[in-house]
């Protein structure tokens, strides 16, 4: 009996192997039939147009745009016409050390929140604030007040 089950459940699973292989075997799909193309052509990159007059970089995120707009507002201008951060007073800053390079050198400075700044000669602190020249063992300030200019010297504090 139990060989007779056996048989016809193998049976079975063999006639329904078919069956499933003949509904998928019908007929070959005929590609389709290509229709009449269309007059019109496909559109080129030079029939679109964009103009970006008083709108905002679309690819900018916008808390960016809100920060570079802070930060802009607090910007001056050098001698040189070179945009420099307005926020310093001298009063604020801390001489730290001086760089030497080949070319040039570099007060290194600290504000209040221990944040590092370096300076060079022709450098803005404020609009009436810049450095007039940095030395081996200072740094000397140009500080204008009320149209007269004045120099103020930061040495480089002795341990």
């Amino acid at each position: 009996m139990r060989n007779l089950l056996k048989s016809s459940f193998i049976a079975l699973v063999l006639v329904f192997i078919m069956e499933c292989g003949w509904i998928n075997a019908a007929e070959p799909k005929k590609p389709p039939q290509q229709t009449q193309q269309k007059t019109a052509s496909a559109p080129s990159l030079n029939d679109f147009t964009y103009k970006a007059e008083n709108r905002r970089d679309p690819f900018e995120p916008v808390n960016l745009i809100k920060a570079k707009r802070s930060r802009e507002s607090k910007l001056i201008k050098d001698k040189k016409g070179v945009a420099q951060d307005a926020g310093y007073e001298l009063e604020e800053l801390k001489l730290v050390g001086i760089l030497r390079t080949d070319k040039r050198r570099l007060a290194m400075m600290e504000d209040m929140q221990g944040r590092g700044i370096i300076f060079k000669k022709d450098d803005y602190l404020n609009k009436n604030l810049w450095v007039v020249d940095v030395e081996d063992t200072r740094v000397i300030f140009g500080y204008k007040l009320k149209g007269d200019i004045r120099n103020i010297v930061v040495d480089i504090p002795k341990k």
